[in-house]
């Protein structure tokens, strides 16, 4: 298997000497450059193809949202992985919708960043566990959607939809609310119809447009 070509783009040289040290240890990926800035981030990018560059939010130059909306719209193969010590839900849904795969905390870096590289390699989105947790309890608790929302979802498809949206599995969102795989997979089907999407990525966009309708 060939090894993942990384980028690391924080202005802080503690930061990037922790990041390789912690690659270092990890067979599977290759450090192929370095980046100080958004801006810089975004041409490296371009001139050295990455499969991941893992990408600081608070940045020089250019922001880590707007350096990921160039990254991605240039190279759609290129993931990014973002760094913070931010734990908003409007954040995450901002670096999401930027195109980022993965939203790691940096007290959670030593244990959590050789994972999620390895999940967002696969093409899956990765979240820390914290925010995880806490974004998958408050969607669990919303009410559902009015009947007048011309989305129609039932309460259980906004449950479903909502945990797809954080790159659960079938298996794993069968277990968070107790229903068969196979339940999880019609609910998913529905879901899609009635959205009118045919991916996550655009499942995600979906999700802005449903918040918008909540008081």
């Amino acid at each position: 298997m060939n090894k993942i070509k990384v980028l690391i783009a924080d202005d802080h040289e503690l930061i990037r000497q922790g990041i390789r040290s912690i690659l270092r240890s990890d067979r599977n990926a290759q450090v192929v450059g370095e980046a100080v800035s958004g801006l810089d981030a975004v041409q490296q990018s371009e001139r050295l193809h990455p499969d991941v560059v893992i990408m600081d939010l608070a940045m020089p130059e250019l922001d880590g949202i707007e350096a990921t909306r160039r990254i991605r719209g240039a190279n759609p193969n290129t993931h990014v992985i973002v760094l913070t010590m931010h734990d908003s839900e409007v954040m995450v849904r901002k670096v999401l919708n930027a195109g980022a795969s993965g939203y790691v905390l940096k007290s959670e870096l030593a244990n959590k960043l050789k994972t999620a590289l390895q999940v967002v390699r696969r093409g899956k989105r990765y979240l820390s566990h914290q925010l995880s947790e806490v974004l998958m309890n408050r969607y669990l608790l919303q009410a559902p959607l009015s009947q007048e929302s011309p989305l129609r979802l039932t309460h259980r498809e906004q449950q479903v939809s909502e945990l797809l949206s954080l790159g659960k599995s079938s298996k794993e969102i069968g277990e968070i609310l107790k229903i068969t795989v196979r339940t999880v997979d019609t609910h998913r089907a529905n879901i899609m119809r009635k959205l009118n999407v045919h991916s996550v990525t655009e499942l995600l966009h979906k999700h802005s447009q449903i918040s918008s309708l909540k008081v």
